[in-house]
């Protein structure tokens, strides 16, 4: 009887295990394991991580790539799962991303994209653009003559069916300035020069237009080169100004920068907002801020004593140069919309299949340093109750889930994007109709958005970038515990965290380093070598702490340790390898020398990986350490 009852015991036992391991490794996706195996794959386990652990980090990698080199002919959206990817910190991984899921997604702002990168893709590079755009098209039979010299307008009487300020005016409100740059925030209209407006030299003009005058005379391209050329120069104030133009501009700046309307500048605003149809309420209520008011005048002024003709010759020449660069670069047309791709991102429709948001938030919390400032800012401040930070932790306001929902919320604003975008009307095979279309719509939704810097961190916008980029980045990097991301940049910047005295003792010490071992890994450094790796170090030491502090605040230890056993690892020595196999492959000699002789200076990895004081990776003396540090290290 006593024996059936421990059968059964044992048995629910085996139950509650098997149930929790399932509900574990549903916790963490196979894209973390499959990432973990390639950190283990890259390993050289002849070599003892001890010995030299870049070596011994990076065995394998020079092989892999090679395989993959040679496995070139397959097909790019197929992953064997042996190969292991370039180091790419850039757009690269977002681009990859990007053209492998655009036809999964489901939101119709991402679908829009998604079509305008296609037919971007698709478009003939001939440039034959005016056919699409409107405001071009019905003069069609005209501008196949463009570029006009002063014969041709006069003959053909173009005067008065060209009028440059209405076309100008139009193109702007296409997104597409080209004498003048007006942008909104929440109903505030802001007006400004165009910075650097475009300038070439006569002869980069000259050659900007061979393929439009091919059967024209080869003196045309340098008249009309030259002719364009006087006149950016002019509005750029870059030519010397007759006494009258000075004694103006000096009185506007008298003026308090305020905007003196002309006949052609009221021209332009009125056609402007006609075509953003803009209700006279709404214009009237909004403010309007002149930036730079004395630039401005001073090129609109360059623009009245200009032939239209000119003025007109340099609209079009600027309108084929933006086109041109974007069919150039098609991805250009993802980073401009990038905020409406955040919207079909977010909604994580092409995410399931790879990894869980809990997990991405989760992940990008242990990742990013800003949220340890916040976090530890908001300990500090709860006196005595932050001795019981645990607790602490679990707050409402704490909740890095809950924190970037609420920015979602507030940069993303899909209710009001789907108001201002679904009147998008997108014509097929139409590539430069719809580039303006989305334009226009996304210039109109920015009239009732609050504004917001996406480099200021503490903009909503900042953070649900990153994130978003975090997420991407994670489905191709095999890194993790926070290199990855952030810690790049901390990492990179660390001379903040540099003390003047501790430099001098590191050199000094490294110094006698090398000169007590005869191993290669303990060549004499140079000075620059030296800064680097205090700078690397002590940055090192940081995120290190930030990983534990995400352990113990999260209670992520258990989960975290659960899934490191399987692959030989734990949380001692997983950001040891995750760093350094950011380096494999690059510039080998140099970083085997600076993140050997900062790992043997680390305690931390003489404790993870067992080296003993015989081994190449634990000398007898540590460099950089304060005595302090060691003995709070040694007692846990």
């Amino acid at each position: 009887m006593l024996s059936e009852q421990i059968l059964i015991y044992l048995f629910i036992l085996i139950q509650l295990i098997v149930a929790q391991t399932d509900t574990e490794s549903d916790a963490f996706t196979l894209l973390y394991k499959k990432n973990l195996q390639d950190v283990i794959k890259i390993r050289n386990v002849s070599i003892e991580p001890c010995d030299n652990f870049y070596r011994h980090a990076c065995g394998n990698f020079e092989t892999k790539i090679a395989n993959n080199n040679n496995n070139n002919n397959d097909d790019d959206d197929e992953d064997d799962g042996d190969t292991v990817p370039p180091f790419l910190y850039n757009k690269q991984d977002r681009m990859d991303f990007f053209q492998r899921q655009r036809i999964n997604f489901q939101t119709l702002p991402g679908q829009m994209v998604s079509q305008l990168y296609k037919e971007c893709s698709q478009t003939e590079k001939d440039y034959t653009f005016i056919d699409q755009v409107p405001g071009l098209r019905e003069h069609k039979e005209v501008l196949e003559a463009w570029p006009f010299l002063r014969h041709q307008w006069e003959r053909r009487h173009l005067n008065g069916k060209l009028n440059w300020i209405s076309l100008s005016s139009q193109l702007a409100s296409q997104g597409l300035p080209t004498l003048l740059n007006i942008y909104f925030a929440e109903k505030t209209i802001y007006i400004t020069p165009i910075d650097n407006i475009p300038c070439p030299t006569t002869q980069e003009f000259q050659l900007s237009l061979v393929e439009d005058l091919e059967s024209r005379h080869h003196h045309v391209g340098q008249v009309i080169g030259n002719e364009m050329r006087i006149l950016c120069r002019g509005m750029r104030g870059e030519l010397p100004m007759i006494r009258s133009q000075l004694r103006t501009f000096e009185q506007s700046d008298k003026d308090n920068n305020d905007l003196h309307l002309d006949d052609n500048m009221m021209a332009y605003f009125e056609n402007f907002f006609s075509h953003l149809r803009f209700t006279p309420r709404e214009l009237q209520r909004a403010k309007k801020l002149p930036l730079d008011a004395t630039k401005i005048a001073q090129a609109w002024l360059v623009l009245k004593q200009t032939e239209p003709r000119i003025v007109l010759n340099y609209i079009i020449w600027q309108v084929k140069q933006k086109f041109k660069e974007i069919q150039e670069n098609c991805h250009d047309v993802t980073t401009e919309f990038e905020r409406l791709l955040f919207t079909e991102y977010w909604q994580w429709h092409i995410f399931e299949p790879y990894i869980k948001r809990d997990v991405a938030l989760a992940s990008y919390h242990l990742h990013t340093t800003k949220f340890y400032q916040k976090r530890r800012s908001q300990l500090s401040r709860r006196d005595w109750l932050g001795y019981l930070w645990p607790k602490s932790m679990e707050k409402q306001e704490l909740q890095v889930a809950k924190i970037l929902q609420t920015y979602a919320q507030s940069y993303l604003n899909i209710s009001q994007i789907k108001i201002h975008f679904q009147e998008v009307k997108f014509v097929e095979n139409s590539f430069f109709y719809n580039l303006l279309q989305l334009r226009q719509s996304k210039l109109r939704f920015s009239f009732y958005s609050p504004y917001l810097d996406e480099e200021d961190p503490q903009m909503p916008a900042y953070f649900l970038r990153h994130f978003m980029h975090f997420v991407i980045l994670s489905l191709y990097r095999p890194t993790y515990h926070y290199y990855a991301t952030q810690g790049l940049s901390l990492w990179l910047q660390s001379r903040l965290l540099e003390d003047t005295d501790g430099y001098y003792s590191a050199l000094d010490c490294l110094e006698q380093q090398s000169q007590q071992h005869s191993d290669d890994l303990y060549r004499q450094l140079s000075p620059k070598e030296v800064q680097n790796i205090f700078n690397f170090y002590r940055g090192f030491v940081y995120s290190l702490r930030d990983y534990q502090f995400w352990l113990q605040g999260e209670r992520f230890a258990f989960a975290e340790n659960f899934i490191l056993q399987y692959f030989n690892l734990n949380t001692e020595k997983i950001m040891f390898y995750a760093v350094v196999q950011q380096f494999c492959g690059r510039q080998d000699d140099r970083f085997s020398t600076q993140l050997n002789r900062v790992y043997m200076n680390i305690p931390e990895f003489q404790y993870a990986f067992n080296c003993d004081s015989k081994q190449t990776m634990s000398p007898s003396t540590k460099c950089m350490i304060n005595q302090c540090e060691i003995n709070e290290i040694k007692k846990k």
